[in-house]
């Protein structure tokens, strides 16, 4: 009778050994698909940063360049891995908060689709805020994304026509996009020489707009595609300056 009640108490203690294995293996399995998902992840992240940098320097190789659009129009890169959207604008053709006058700030507002009274206090709060001096005051754009606290719906689709590059007072008619060749005004912009590259033809500054093609993710979350947004220089040695790079996000109007 004892070594019945021996056995007994061995059975249990294996089919309890056997439970903790089970729970166990599951565990380990639970926790190799969740690293298997992460390092997916960490891999379509790294993918999509290569294709970015093989565009953006496919771009310092051909820009400026008449075969490209570079009035916003989009248009594709087809590049080893994947392919690319892009949305280039010359910095010449885009509103400057830093210099752009008031009245053709006021009058490209209204062209985008903002009231009168909105134009209006937005044009003022940006001439209050630079004042009179003749020199950059707005140097990155969330000093500009500030200007519209009181008018955020106005902001994703407001801000893909701005720029913080170059010092034109108007708008150049044949690089302003679409939206803005109702207001734009035909003259040469200004321009500076950034780091020693020599940008005397004023035409090498760009807002650059890119987002990885992705058909499924696109498919299931079309109004989700992230933009990456650069502001660049084009030097003469056809590399492409980065002088600043924001934080992908979602765009208004990207179609």
């Amino acid at each position: 009778m004892k070594r019945a009640g021996e056995e007994g108490a061995v059975l249990l203690v294996v089919l309890v050994a056997l439970a903790l294995l089970a729970a166990l293996a599951g565990l380990v399995v639970r926790v190799s698909e969740s690293d298997l998902a992460g390092l997916g992840a960490e891999r379509a992240a790294f993918r999509r940063n290569d294709l970015v940098q093989s565009a953006l320097a496919t771009l310092g190789a051909r820009l400026p360049a008449d075969d490209l659009p570079q009035d916003g129009t989009p248009f594709s890169l087809s590049l080893p891995g994947g392919s690319v959207s892009l949305r280039v604008y010359a910095a010449q053709g885009l509103i400057n908060p830093n210099f752009t006058r008031a009245a053709v700030l006021k009058s490209a507002l209204l062209e985008l689709g903002a009231t009168p009274d909105q134009a209006f206090r937005l044009t003022r709060e940006v001439v209050e805020y630079r004042g009179n001096a003749n020199k950059m005051t707005f140097w990155n754009f969330d000093q500009i994304a500030r200007m519209f606290a009181n008018d955020p719906k106005l902001l994703p689709s407001f801000m893909p026509f701005f720029t913080i590059l170059g010092d034109a007072e108007a708008l150049d008619i044949a690089s302003a996009p679409i939206a803005l060749r109702n207001v734009a005004e035909p003259s040469t912009a200004g321009q500076v020489d950034f780091s020693g590259t020599d940008t005397s033809s004023g035409q090498r500054f760009y807002e650059i707009w890119l987002r990885v093609e992705d058909p499924v993710g696109d498919a299931e979350n079309p109004e989700g595609r992230l933009w990456v947004h650069v502001s660049a220089l084009v030097g003469r040695n056809q590399r492409l300056y980065i002088i600043a790079r924001e934080w992908p996000s979602v765009r208004a109007g990207e179609d």
